[in-house]
């Protein structure tokens, strides 16, 4: 698997599903592309979407801090997902977020530490 950095904003707010015993947090990422021809910047017609899963902790306080449409950063391991019936199978990328965070270049965030119990300690 390939890391990854990617910037956007979230598409919708974040969705928490349960996969067994665990719960996984799933959110969409639009990230507005470009490239450079001719020393000027040009973007593309249409954004990259991707799709992004959070874990345990990190899941849990993605789903309670972002929502639909804030700027954020996000880290994590690429690979490929499929999905549906073996004769109408369906692939896409997918991002196991490593790290998510709001992108400060275009907001501003109020930081709240979590605590740890003595469990986690």
């Amino acid at each position: 698997m390939s890391t990854r950095t990617i910037t956007g904003n979230l598409a919708a707010d974040p969705e928490i599903v349960q996969a067994g015993s665990i719960s996984i947090t799933k959110f969409r990422v639009i990230e507005n592309t470009g490239e450079y021809r001719s020393g000027k910047y040009v973007e593309h017609d249409t954004p990259t979407t991707h799709f992004v899963e959070a874990k345990f902790e990190l899941g849990e306080n993605t789903a309670a801090t972002l929502h639909r449409g804030d700027p954020v950063i996000v880290t994590g391991r690429e690979h490929t997902n499929s999905w549906g019936p073996d004769d109408n199978r369906s692939y896409g990328r997918v991002i196991d977020a490593d790290t998510v965070g709001v992108d400060l270049n275009r907001a501003v965030a109020q930081i709240r530490r979590t605590t740890k119990t003595d469990d986690e300690k």
